[in-house]
């Protein structure tokens, strides 16, 4: 029988090869992780990025002792975790970088968290060890503590001392990096068609969908097609790390691919076919999978949403900020994401944030504004807001929250107090004596009168006695003159509610 074109092969012990390592790098924010990765490729990433923390996934190849080694470095903020997640599940090493200086932190537990979950090797670098206050044996202990007990200490992580600043201890990293390549002996099949997974998708405002793919085996020429989920891509402008054109790609290489015809998934697999047809004839005969109904709770009629519409320069990106967005909720106020998107902020953009009953502000992170969409907006009275740094963005959301949210009156009981006479009442002013009951009476806060079981309204003290004397407050037990102001007469036998209300 013969088999159809689009049949992906798999690899065969004839055709195998050993193949390079992909390794990610990860742990918690600012210890030192772009720095190393900005060492190794002799390159400065680190100054590119606004504020200094790498907020994209980068994947990179180098040579070291002629071996070829792709690494993928990780976003370091918390809003990136699921990125990071990704990265260790397309890596076959992690690098677990830890700061001698700060030891081990929130981001690096949950990097390791990654790391266990993955199921890959991975070797720890204790870096920053030019600093004056860094202390190995100190952070070795930490990490034992949690579970990480490195080699020549009673344990089998690999491990070595580094300063990614100076390069102290790289050239062993690196060494290290492929005996524990070799020791898991990867293998790939450079005869058969590519697969491998999104690591990242972008738009170009002048050539179209773009997506960063890693390749774990096969190969990818020009004239073949990328299937990943249901968006397809003809393989004719494609890339490697350094954004030179290639015409083909193998096994453990990083590669940008233009061209889809809608975004993929950021972590959906990848295969490749001889051409676009086989490709399109794969995903025309794959079920589109039902998507499962959601019920959406009812609101709150006090729950205030406020609108947001957000566009990214990437899927990673769109990710962390619904992901710092969703954090935003305090149970009466909360961020909605009403549309989104990968790209520029465009006209559409700024009628859809005028279309709701409450104006939507626009966010945009490391993005344009087209002019029209400027123009429109500042006609219109939206706001948009741009900006380069995750936590900055984050922050300026939680403070247009606080601003806009519409203030509720709260209310603190302070006491109550029975009438016991009434000496005058004149227009709106009423004189009555009274004792109180429980907590205390204050004046120029409010009272809540009560007449058998029944709220007659609220008036306000003006003025307390107390022994002959004016007094600011009258506790428990003691009895009192007040003058209370109010609408109505308040009569031997009412019942005080004394309380004070404010906007929060």
């Amino acid at each position: 029988m013969t088999k159809p074109a689009h049949t992906v092969e798999r690899p065969s012990a004839v055709g195998l090869q050993a193949r390079p390592p992909i390794v990610v790098v990860m742990g918690h924010v600012d210890h030192g992780k772009s720095t190393l990765l900005d060492f190794i490729r002799k390159s400065n990433i680190v100054a590119k990025e606004a504020g200094g923390i790498t907020q994209h996934v980068a994947a990179y190849e180098v040579v070291h002792k002629s071996e070829k080694i792709t690494f993928i470095d990780t976003p370091g903020h918390a809003a990136f975790a699921a990125i990071r997640a990704r990265g260790a599940n397309v890596a076959d090493i992690a690098i677990l970088v830890v700061a001698a200086d700060d030891g081990v932190k929130a981001q690096t537990l949950e990097a390791l968290a990654s790391i266990r979950e993955a199921k890959i090797p991975f070797i720890v670098a204790i870096n920053k060890i030019d600093k004056p206050n860094a202390n190995i044996e100190r952070t070795q202990s930490s990490l034992s503590e949690h579970g990480v007990y490195l080699d020549k200490l009673g344990g089998d992580v690999p491990w070595t001392a580094i300063s990614a600043k100076i390069g102290t201890g790289v050239e062993e990293l690196l060494d290290l990096i492929l005996i524990v390549a070799e020791m898991h002996e990867l293998k790939a099949d450079a005869a058969i068609p590519a697969e491998g997974y999104i690591i990242e998708t972008h738009r170009d405002s002048k050539r179209g969908l773009a997506a960063t793919l890693i390749i774990t085996n096969g190969t990818l020429k020009n004239g073949m097609a990328v299937l990943a989920g249901r968006t397809v891509s003809p393989v004719r402008i494609m890339e490697d790390y350094a954004g030179k054109k290639i015409v083909e790609a193998t096994f453990s290489m990083p590669i940008s691919l233009t061209g889809f015809d809608d975004l993929p998934s950021v972590g959906a697999s990848f295969k490749s076919f001889r051409n676009k047809k086989e490709a399109d004839d794969v995903r025309n005969a794959t079920p589109v999978q039902a998507q499962a109904a959601t019920v959406s709770e009812p609101q709150e009629s006090e729950h205030f949403a406020l609108p947001i519409i957000v566009r990214a320069d990437t899927s990673g990106s769109l990710e962390a900020i619904e992901h710092e967005a969703a954090k935003l909720n305090d149970g009466r106020s909360s961020v909605r994401i009403t549309l989104s998107g990968i790209g520029n902020i465009t006209e559409n953009d700024v009628k859809s944030a005028m279309a709701g009953s409450v104006p939507a502000t626009i966010v945009g992170f490391n993005v344009g504004i087209e002019r029209i969409a400027e123009d429109k907006a500042r006609q219109s009275g939206i706001r948009i807001e741009t900006f380069d740094i995750i936590y900055k963005l984050a922050e300026h959301l939680e403070e247009l929250l606080q601003s806009t949210r519409p203030k509720r009156t709260v209310e603190e009981s302070l006491g109550k107090a029975k009438v016991l006479k009434q000496f005058s009442t004149r227009k709106e002013m009423h004189i009555v004596g009274g004792s109180v009951s429980e907590g205390y009476l204050a004046r120029s806060a409010s009272v809540r009168v009560t007449r058998r079981g029944t709220v007659v309204g609220v008036g306000k003290i003006k003025n307390m006695q107390s022994h002959k004397q004016n007094v600011d407050r009258v506790e428990t037990g003691s009895e009192f003159g007040a003058q209370i102001e109010s609408p109505f007469e308040i009569v031997q036998g009412d019942t005080l509610e004394c309380f004070t209300s404010s906007l929060k």
